[in-house]
């Protein structure tokens, strides 16, 4: 990974830079760290009563989306992917064996994939052989979604899961 994300000709938030420390900084743009108003969550059977939502009496960042939105987004995200080199990692969340979730991280940004195989628990080359993912992650980072406004969300940058289809 570390050639991928150092390597000539890239720009923006995809070019890794070489510190003095030896270690690979990025420049993220306007993004810092998250972006809670951009976040949003499936309103569905699964859903409705297991999430605690945002209401007036009790503000928080889970908004809810239709399904409409999400597969309009999805699809957004599924294109930009699609036919391109792809870093896909599969890796742990949690430390518990008997509580963590199996999660597999698909991006086409490289130091993204070099930060996830960093922070989650690496899977054993046994436990690879069978890996099935709990929960996948499909990283967008490029892409924006032109219809936000008609779709009643914050900006064009959009953070989306789907619970029920663990997405």
């Amino acid at each position: 990974l570390f050639e991928e994300e150092t390597k000539p000709g890239l720009e923006g938030f995809e070019k890794g830079t070489l510190t003095t420390t030896g270690a690979v900084a990025v420049d993220t743009g306007i993004f810092t760290g998250r972006s809670p108003k951009d976040k949003y969550i499936v309103l569905d059977e699964k859903t409705k009563d297991t999430v605690w939502w945002t209401s007036e009496t009790a503000k928080n960042d889970n908004k809810p989306m239709n399904q409409a939105t999400w597969q309009s987004l999805k699809d957004l995200v599924t294109n930009q992917l699609s036919r391109k080199r792809l870093f896909v990692v599969d890796g742990f969340c949690g430390a518990s064996e008997h509580d963590r979730i199996a999660v597999r991280i698909v991006t086409e940004v490289a130091w993204q994939a070099h930060f996830v195989k960093n922070m989650f628990i690496r899977p054993t080359e046994e436990q690879l052989k069978n890996f099935e993912p709990d929960f996948v992650v499909m990283n967008g980072s490029k892409v924006t979604n032109p219809n936000w406004k008609e779709q009643g969300l914050n900006s064009e940058n959009f953070v989306a899961f789907n619970l029920t289809e663990r997405i």
